[in-house]
């Protein structure tokens, strides 16, 4: 273990004091604590956009692609439509 020196102001030091007093543990095991609640895992990317994380044109150019292929399917085309 290291030891360390910290410095907190009087609110902080009361809020940090009940903490531990609540949870029945000493400050060092309440920093442990608190540490360990705050430590973010980061979240998975999407495993179909991840592979493209690093490269926003080519997820640009397929997102132009699938818009210019769902304008193009016969469902989307308005009925009647004049050719003039």
């Amino acid at each position: 273990m290291v030891k360390i020196e910290l410095e907190l102001d009087e609110k902080t030091l009361e809020k940090a004091l009940a903490l531990a007093k609540s949870r029945h543990c000493d400050l060092s095991k309440l920093i442990v604590h608190a540490i360990d609640q705050l430590a973010v895992v980061e979240p998975p990317k999407d495993r179909l956009l991840g592979l493209f994380a690093d490269d926003p044109e080519s997820v640009d150019e397929m997102l132009e692609e699938v818009m210019k292929d769902r304008a193009a399917h016969p469902l989307n085309q308005r009925f009647g439509q004049s050719t003039h």
